[in-house]
């Protein structure tokens, strides 16, 4: 049995923490508010996101970041935009924890969450672990896929934890590959939600998401890596995932947009993770041809019309 910290109590913050409880593991979810914790604490239910489904017994909550100083993992589940805060208080408080990062998304000014932490918390033991595996699902204990990334002997710790777990594992080298191919999903996401607002057929639906797949398998390379992590779960699975499934957020923004639904996606409480991806891939792909990515990010900034992605895709 290990010491688990959840450091977020959303949906998949929830659903994770209660894979591992259910593992064996002491799992305490540390939320952001007082009422939160009381809600959950008090009903055995995160109601917000899974009303009627009940925590594992022995699963904890907590609001104090102290409750979880003798973890022997954090697994970090919170907004991205958040991620500085939480880098610096391991940083102090767990120098050489294992951090599991769930959270699907960019630095502004280190790209990858895994240089974000070589940068501020050398030390840690930090995994990448992201794939095609909506929230729901996972909590109710149906089959799924992750891609972890990271040192060998990190990425044994972090599979270890799951064991008797119904999820299947790949693994890289790469916590910076699983970082970006998990980034990338949510921009073409909005891509083929685009693509799919006018009602296309089945044909013109499968023709994007192949060149969505090809575009991401450009960028790892270019970019240096294992071309491999294209076919990984964090890879062709959950770009798949996000980007064909209608309970998608990102995939729903496209949606939207594209059919002339005004927007505010400048809210610091928009949760469409590829809207704030999109920047700090472009700044980063210099060199590398991705006319999709470039199209979404011009649609994005109201450059372009939402029918500029058929324009891309040579198609009239």
């Amino acid at each position: 049995m290990a010491r688990v910290a959840m450091l977020g109590a959303g949906a998949f913050g929830t659903a994770v923490g209660a894979v591992l409880s259910r593992a064996g593991h002491d799992v305490v979810l540390l939320c952001r508010t007082a009422e939160q914790a009381d809600a959950i604490r008090s009903t055995n239910q995160n109601a917000r996101y899974f009303p009627g489904q009940h925590l594992p017994p022995g699963m904890r909550v907590s609001t104090a970041f102290a409750d979880v100083a003798d973890a022997d993992a954090l697994f970090l589940a919170f907004p991205a935009r958040v991620m500085d805060d939480y880098a610096a208080t391991i940083a102090q408080a767990h120098p050489q924890a294992l951090v599991v990062n769930l959270v699907k998304g960019l630095h502004a000014e280190h790209f990858t969450f895994a240089e974000l932490f070589r940068q501020v918390a050398p030390q840690v033991r930090y995994t990448a672990l992201k794939g095609p595996t909506f929230a729901r699902p996972l909590f109710l204990g149906e089959w799924s896929g992750l891609s972890c990334g990271g040192s060998p002997s990190c990425a044994d710790a972090v599979i270890d934890l799951f064991h008797n777990a119904p999820i299947v594992f790949d693994r890289t080298d790469s916590a910076d590959a699983i970082d970006i191919a998990s980034a990338l999903k949510n921009v073409y996401a909005i891509a083929l939600g685009l693509v799919g607002s006018t009602g296309p057929s089945e044909n013109t639906i499968y023709m994007a998401a192949t060149l969505v797949i090809r575009e991401l398998r450009t960028i790892l390379l270019g970019l240096g890596y294992d071309e491999g992590v294209v076919t990984s779960f964090a890879g062709i699975g959950d770009t798949l995932l996000t980007g064909l499934c209608d309970t998608s957020r990102n995939r729903t923004l496209g949606l939207m947009i594209g059919k002339g639904i005004p927007l505010d996606t400048t809210r610091s409480d928009f949760l469409a993770e590829g809207v704030r991806a999109v920047a700090a891939i472009e700044a980063h792909l210099a060199g590398i041809h991705t006319p999709l990515l470039h199209t979404v990010a011009d649609v994005l900034a109201a450059r372009k019309p939402p029918t500029a992605i058929f324009e891309t895709f040579g198609l009239r």
